[in-house]
């Protein structure tokens, strides 16, 4: 099971996408794993499935995202029951992601248990899941982290013309020291509560020629400790979407999509109370064995609750793109372009720009290697920041036992902005254990 996040140093608003990522992803690890002849892949149980940007491949610690062993299930009465669990111990040679001279290093050990159970019944499915994420720093005790992410997936099939997919999630998180622009310098990680409640409803039969989907949902953030800081960050989120697919090959689709998001700050002292729209056009194509993905370019807008705030017309734009030349190669491209809130107490709003290449090889049925390259562009409206943070990874894993791998794994994180004290490097080594039952 794959988990991508957002930029290391999210926005205070971010981990909503995530959870919604991860409500994909018990779904699809899930259908991975089972027997998914009666799955269809359009009906993601998530709101607006094309929201999530394209990010790098690292958590918000700055730990590498690793994929889990596949797993056989356990099953009890018609349940199908997944464990894995994923750890890690290395070095990290910047744990709060602080400026030159300050530093602070420390060896680390990472767990992230995952107890995922399946229930398939006629042609819908349910999930249930929980997601553990457990991080201590030996010389730096009071960034130790203990994230729990509790998810449910469910898909209905209601017709061949008709599904309906819907999640909800509750998430128990901390943001790591350094993480978010509010949290540099702080003494502990500001600790929060989130919950999200979407759905995706589609009308159109797989292999239609067009099909319709709909979209909404509803979320929310509180943060609970370090509030001198943390009270202008909790944030009410609602949404809602459509999207309508046109078939002009077998395997190529045309799309344009209308998404509207909503935020309602509890605490609106810094005006950031605002309704973001996007207008988009793209395609999504299978064509080959060789090529895939999906790109949709468009127009963003933000408009403030606040007459004091300007409006905002912008690009944006959303690739994820893979490409195989060889059966056990594959590279992946993504790309985005979006405005986020400001993660901090800046009253201005942030452009940004991710993109991001990835390689993998499978060099025997055993031994994988992984290495990618990202470059973040980050630009504060109203202000003279601007931030460039460039990533690099590589790994190699070696499979033990079908359900057992052992990986090394190294990483570099070197940010630049026009703030002197924001500028860092970070360099994180870890040997990985992968297992699944």
């Amino acid at each position: 099971m794959s988990t991508d996040t957002k930029d290391y140093r999210r926005s205070s608003l971010s981990v909503l996408v995530a959870s919604a990522a991860a409500l994909n992803t018990i779904a699809t690890y899930a259908a991975d794993v089972a027997d998914t002849a009666n799955a269809s892949p359009s009906s993601a149980a998530i709101t607006n499935p094309s929201s999530i940007q394209p990010s790098s491949v690292y958590e918000s610690s700055g730990i590498p995202v690793g994929s889990s062993r596949t797993a056989a299930p356990i099953r009890f009465d018609g349940v199908n029951v997944y464990l894995s669990s994923l750890a890690w111990g290395g070095w990290d040679s910047n744990v709060t992601q602080a400026t030159t001279g300050l530093e602070r290093s420390s060896v680390f050990y990472k767990i992230r248990p995952s107890i995922i159970a399946d229930i398939p019944y006629r042609a819908d499915r349910y999930t249930f899941g929980y997601v553990g994420d457990y991080t201590n720093y030996s010389s730096v005790a009071e960034n130790n982290i203990y994230n729990s992410d509790f998810l449910f997936n469910a898909k209905n099939e209601f017709t061949t013309r008709t599904a309906l997919a819907w999640g909800l999630s509750y998430l128990d998180r901390y943001d790591p020291i350094g993480s978010t622009d509010r949290s540099i310098g702080a003494s502990t990680p500001d600790h929060h509560h989130d919950w999200l409640a979407n759905g995706t409803f589609r009308y159109g039969a797989p292999g239609a020629p067009g099909q319709l989907e709909f979209d909404a949902g509803v979320g929310g953030k509180r943060y609970q400790n370090n509030r001198e800081s943390t009270a202008t960050a909790d944030v009410d989120i609602s949404n809602f979407g459509t999207r309508f697919y046109y078939r002009v090959a077998p395997k190529t689709r045309l799309l344009t999509e209308f998404r509207n998001t909503t935020f309602d700050y509890v605490d609106d002292s810094l005006l950031l109370d605002n309704s973001e729209r996007r207008y988009m056009l793209g395609a999504t194509w299978d064509a080959t064995a060789a090529t895939s993905g999906i790109a949709k370019l468009g127009a963003l807008t933000k408009d403030f609750k606040s007459n004091l705030r300007k409006r905002y017309i912008g690009f944006t734009w959303e690739v994820s793109l893979r490409w195989k030349p060889m059966s056990y190669t594959n590279i992946d491209f993504l790309s985005g372009r979006s405005a986020v809130d400001p993660s901090g107490s800046s009253t201005s709003f942030v452009i940004e720009r991710n993109n991001t290449l990835k390689w993998t090889h499978d060099w025997t049925g055993y031994l994988h290697s992984t290495a990618s390259a990202g470059v973040q562009q980050l630009r504060y409206q109203g202000t003279t920041r601007n931030d460039k943070v460039r990533t690099l990874s590589a790994g190699m894993n070696y499979d033990f036992r079908r359900w057992l791998s052992v990986g090394l794994e190294y990483s570099l994180f070197d940010r630049d902005s026009t703030i002197d004290t924001d500028k860092y490097i970070r360099r994180l080594t870890a040997l990985k254990l992968d297992a699944a039952l």
